[in-house]
């Protein structure tokens, strides 16, 4: 089983809308109470702070699930890190929210309200695949405008390794490179990051000078975050959409695992460190695999010296990697892209293991290699 959150466009109507807008002020109140309480007693256990605080927030007008809904955000997200909650969002589960054909139910301080949703044709398509609806968020924009997040649960398909397998190795200058010998750009986010790099340290340094902290330029500073972080996650997208989609049902899909990379690796120039803390591989790695989940695609995770490796003659050496871009064997001289000829040692040690299929092609050489003594060739490279 998968969870996937859907976020849909609520058509609501004026009085439905106050009663949205009074759910919502409540719901804040609610949190922000609960906040105190838990800061005054020093603890953010969901089941203490609900012993403390239930009465208090059903005063308040909300029903029992939502006062639960509430204690359980501020014990979730630990509440000495929050200052304070503002009236954009409310929490709901299984018993508070639930979908009537186009239209969900939801509690509110007035009562069980059913607002049609605007549906695109990809909403249909998941909600008619959806074995249950776990709960969602209810949100209000800055434009005023309406949503709910759906939680949805989805049944994904057996993933049998019966196809190819393709590997992928993540990066910076490559964002992805494939074992097929595809390889997706990395220029555009990292330049765009640069970007919003120099417009936050010229923000900071005005900051910084009580004469110039205005509300204006705190609210622009909050804006260049919320800008970037959706231009990061909409580029992931497109480009975990795009590798997905050149698999079929049965395809392993290697990835390389990054975790600790950080601390094992050093950056020269502010520039680069900042890049370097900040890109993204958890993200995109976690993008490709519920993806890869939903079409029958295994994942597997190979992190063993795949850039010093040869693919040809499997010769281990760190120099093999001349530079960030060129791979140079020193025992057989098989010379390729660095990134290329780590997706294709993840793509055959994923094979090698049973994860898919490989085939022996004597003399076959990766697209750009040298010619030279005969090698083994991947499926799909």
């Amino acid at each position: 089983m998968q969870t996937l959150t859907l976020r849909t466009r609520l058509d609501p109507t004026p009085e439905q809308a106050a009663a949205l807008e009074e759910t919502l002020e409540r719901f804040a109140q609610a949190c922000n109470l609960t906040l105190e309480m838990a800061r005054a007693c020093k603890t953010f256990s969901k089941f203490k702070l609900q012993r403390l605080v239930y009465g208090q927030l059903r005063a308040l007008g909300l029903s029992a699930n939502l006062a639960i809904r509430a204690i359980a955000r501020v014990g979730h997200r630990k509440g000495h890190r929050a200052k304070h909650y503002r009236p954009t969002s409310c929490d709901y589960d299984r018993r508070t929210l639930s979908l009537r054909g186009e239209h969900v139910s939801l509690s509110t301080t007035r009562g069980r309200l059913r607002i049609p949703m605007r549906l695109s044709p990809y909403h249909r398509y998941w909600l008619a695949r959806a074995r249950s609806v776990q709960g969602g968020q209810l949100l209000r924009d800055r434009r005023g405008r309406w949503y709910v997040h759906l939680t949805v649960r989805i049944e994904t398909p057996e993933a049998l390794p019966t196809g190819r397998v393709v590997g992928v190795d993540l990066g910076q200058r490559l964002l992805a490179a494939l074992s097929t010998g595809e390889c997706l750009s990395g220029g555009a986010l990292k330049t765009k990051r640069l970007h919003y790099r120099t417009k936050r340290a010229e923000i900071r340094s005005k900051l910084d000078r009580p004469s110039e902290r205005t509300r204006s330029l705190r609210r622009l500073w909050a804006r260049l975050s919320g800008r970037e972080r959706r231009f990061v996650r909409q580029v992931l997208h497109e480009a975990s959409r795009r590798i997905v989609d050149g698999l079929a049902a049965g395809d392993v899909l290697a990835i390389e695992d990054l975790r600790g990379l950080r601390g094992r690796t050093r950056q020269k120039g502010r520039a680069a460190r900042h890049l370097h803390q900040l890109w993204p591989y958890g993200l995109f790695r976690r993008l490709l695999e519920y993806k890869a989940r939903l079409r029958g695609v295994q994942v597997v995770v190979d992190p063993r010296y795949t850039s010093r490796t040869c693919p040809r003659c499997g010769h281990l050496d760190r120099r093999n990697r001349r530079s960030g871009r060129l791979f140079r064997c020193r025992a057989c001289g098989f010379q390729h892209n660095a990134d290329v000829v780590a997706a294709l040692n993840l793509a055959r040690r994923a094979g090698s293991e049973g994860m898919g299929r490989c085939q022996p092609a004597r003399g076959a050489i990766p697209a750009g290699g040298r010619e030279g003594k005969p090698t083994t060739s991947v499926v799909g490279s």
